[in-house]
C-alpha cells in the first residue's frame, strides 16, 4: 500500500514540476518533495497501528479432549478411522465387557441371597424366634450390595467409550487386541473437536485503543483471496511473565530482560462464516478496527486484502 501511494505522489509530482511546469524544479522544492512523503507516511503508519492495529500472529486453536478408559481390559472394537469427522454419541473404542458383566451377575445373586436372608430373618424377629440384630445385618449386607451392583453396572457401562463431541480422532494408533488402562499419563487416542477459538496476538501499546465488540478482518493462506469477519470479544490481560511460581528462590531475570511478552484477542467469528473449515493451528494476519480516525481504515483493508491475495503465491523452487 505504501508502494502504491508512493507512486501517486511521484506521478502528481511529475505533473507539476516537468509536464506542465508548474512550480520550479530547485533545491527548495526537492527539499519539500522529498520530505513530504517521508513524514505523511511515518505519520499515517503510526497512525494506522492505533486505530486500526494489525498481527501477522493469527491462530486457530480447536479443544483437544485426551481420550482415557474409564476401567481397564483388552481393546475387542476401534469402529472409528483416524483423521475422519465423528459425531457426538458415536462409539470410538470398546474393551472386553466379559468380566464386567461376569461381576454385575456375582452381585446380583449375592443380593438376591441377602433380600432373601433379610425377609427370613424380619419374620424370625417378628414372631420372637429370631435376633433383631441379624435383621440389621442382613439390612446393612443388602445396602453395601446393592452399592456394588451400581458400580459394577457403571464400570460395565465403561467399557464402550464415545465421542464427546463433534471432531475426529487424529494419530489413531489403538488397534483391537490393545490393553487399554486408565493411567492418566498414556491416553489411548487424541480427539479434537470442531469447535475452535481464533485468537490474535498483540504487543500491549496496540490495544489501548481496541475494546470489545470492534470489527475485525482476518485472512488466512487457507483461504486465498477471502476476508474472514469478526468481532472482538474480550483481551486476555494475562501471560506467563505475569506469573512468578512458587518456591524457595527469588525470581531470577538473567542479565538480559525477558523479552516483550503479547496479550492474546479473542475473536467471535461471524455467523456467515463460522461454518469455514479452520484447521487446528492455522495462522494468519488480522486487523482490528477501532472507533478512531475511521476514514483511514480504509487503508488498513486495502493492506489486508493485497496480504490475502498474496497467498495465491506458492513461492516453492521445486
Amino acid at each position: 500500500m505504501e508502494a502504491i501511494l508512493i507512486g501517486i505522489y511521484a506521478f502528481f509530482v511529475w505533473l507539476i514540476f516537468f509536464k506542465f511546469k508548474w512550480l520550479p524544479w530547485n533545491t527548495t522544492s526537492q527539499v519539500i518533495v522529498v520530505t513530504i512523503p517521508i513524514v505523511g507516511l511515518a505519520t499515517l503508519i503510526l497512525l494506522l497501528n492505533v486505530v486500526a492495529p494489525s498481527s501477522h500472529d493469527v491462530r486457530v486453536i480447536k479443544y483437544v479432549v485426551q481420550i482415557l478408559p474409564q476401567v481397564r481390559g483388552r481393546v475387542i472394537e476401534v469402529p472409528v478411522d483416524g483423521n475422519k469427522p465423528v459425531k457426538k454419541g458415536d462409539v470410538l473404542f470398546k474393551v472386553d465387557p466379559t468380566p464386567y458383566e461376569l461381576d454385575v451377575r456375582r452381585i446380583e445373586a449375592q443380593l438376591s441371597l441377602s433380600e432373601t436372608r433379610l425377609k427370613q430373618t424380619g419374620q424370625l424377629a417378628k414372631s420372637g424366634a429370631g435376633s433383631k440384630y441379624d435383621e440389621e445385618r442382613y439390612e446393612s449386607d443388602v445396602r453395601q450390595l446393592k452399592a456394588q451392583l451400581d458400580q459394577a453396572r457403571w464400570d460395565l457401562s465403561q467399557t464402550t467409550t464415545y465421542a464427546p463431541a463433534n471432531g475426529s480422532v487424529i494419530n489413531l494408533q489403538l488397534r483391537v487386541g490393545s490393553y487399554a488402562v486408565p493411567f492418566p499419563i498414556q491416553p489411548v487416542m487424541s480427539f479434537v473437536e470442531d469447535e475452535y477459538q481464533v485468537i490474535a496476538l498483540f504487543h500491549q501499546n496496540e490495544l489501548h485503543e481496541v475494546e470489545p465488540g470492534n470489527e475485525v478482518e482476518i485472512a488466512l493462506p487457507t483461504y486465498p483471496g477471502k476476508i474472514i469477519k469478526g468481532k472482538v470479544e474480550s483481551i486476555v490481560w494475562a501471560q506467563g511473565q505475569g506469573q512468578v511460581p512458587m518456591g524457595g528462590l527469588l525470581p531470577q531475570t538473567g542479565p538480559v530482560p525477558p523479552p516483550e511478552g503479547r496479550f492474546p484477542v479473542k475473536i467471535d467469528i461471524e455467523e456467515k462464516d463460522r461454518e469455514l473449515f479452520l484447521a487446528a493451528g492455522a495462522m494468519g494476519m488480522a486487523a482490528i478496527y477501532t472507533h478512531h480516525v475511521e476514514p483511514i481504515h480504509i487503508l488498513r483493508k486495502v493492506i489486508l486484502r493485497v496480504g490475502s491475495y498474496t497467498n495465491y503465491l506458492v513461492l516453492k523452487l521445486h
